[in-house]
């Protein structure tokens, strides 16, 4: 299967009544797009991951691939706060919605009688455009706070070059709505090389990129100055597909 369509088989399988199992769904804004879906049982739950889907920042690709990674992630045992946001408007909607959210899902735990230990065992992660807004989002965190793991699968971390080169068929440069030499302040918001010394310490750092990633290229992550772990043989849809082969690596990398 090509993987344009194992994409569409997730996005089905997420889109199919009552083969999601969320717990519930909570609005974090007032726009149709902010709004976030908690899997798993928060009582028992033994870590909780925040969750954010990529799609190279296209209007048109929302959560529903990411459903079967949530519900996989909470039938072992975790706690998992799948983020929807804003992608139409370009930048800065999906960070700014990206900020408030992980504040929004942080400060509801306790409300949603979230164990302490899971609460305390806090994972952030997202995948290939998600995984670039955490990575922005992180290094806008200020040093004092709770330590957490922070854990991008396949990110995007090189806006200017995604640029440059024309990757994801202009996805990037119709995101940012205009180029770096049109507004350099834009891209250093946002663009996670840049950024990624402002990372503070309590942030643990670690990537996982597949090495046949067609979509973003592992070459990406080999270079970005942060601890790699290469998932061989994977590709861009292995690191949210339960089915995958390299799905328990996915679990390892994200609570290890």
């Amino acid at each position: 299967m090509r993987q344009d369509e194992r994409f569409a088989a997730l996005g089905a399988a997420g889109s199919a009544p009552d083969s999601t199992r969320t717990a519930f769904r909570r609005d974090y804004g007032t726009d149709p797009d902010q709004f976030l879906e908690v899997y798993g049982d928060p009582g028992t739950a033994s870590a909780t991951v925040i969750l954010v889907h990529g799609g190279y920042f296209r209007p048109r690709t929302g959560l529903a691939h990411a459903r079967p990674m949530a519900a996989a992630l909470a039938e072992a045992g975790l706690l998992c706060v799948l983020i929807e946001y804003r992608r139409l408007g370009g930048q800065p909607n999906c960070s700014d919605d990206v900020t408030a959210a992980i504040a929004f899902a942080c400060e509801s735990l306790p409300g949603w009688g979230v164990n302490d230990r899971a609460r305390q065992d806090l994972i952030v992660t997202g995948h290939s455009a998600g995984g670039c807004l955490v990575l922005a989002w992180a290094s806008h965190l200020g040093e004092n706070g709770p330590e957490f793991r922070l854990r991008p699968l396949a990110p995007i971390t090189d806006l200017f070059r995604e640029v440059e080169d024309g990757l994801g068929e202009g996805a990037v440069l119709d995101y940012m709505g205009t180029r770096p030499e049109q507004d350099l302040t834009r891209y250093l918001r946002e663009d996670p090389r840049s950024r990624v010394l402002l990372i503070p310490a309590r942030a643990d750092l670690l990537i996982l990129h597949g090495d046949r990633d067609q979509t973003v290229d592992i070459g990406f992550s080999r270079t970005f100055p942060a601890r790699l772990t290469i998932a061989e043989g994977a590709d861009h849809a292995d690191l949210v597909d339960p089915a995958s082969s390299s799905f328990p690596l996915v679990v390892e990398t994200l609570l290890g």
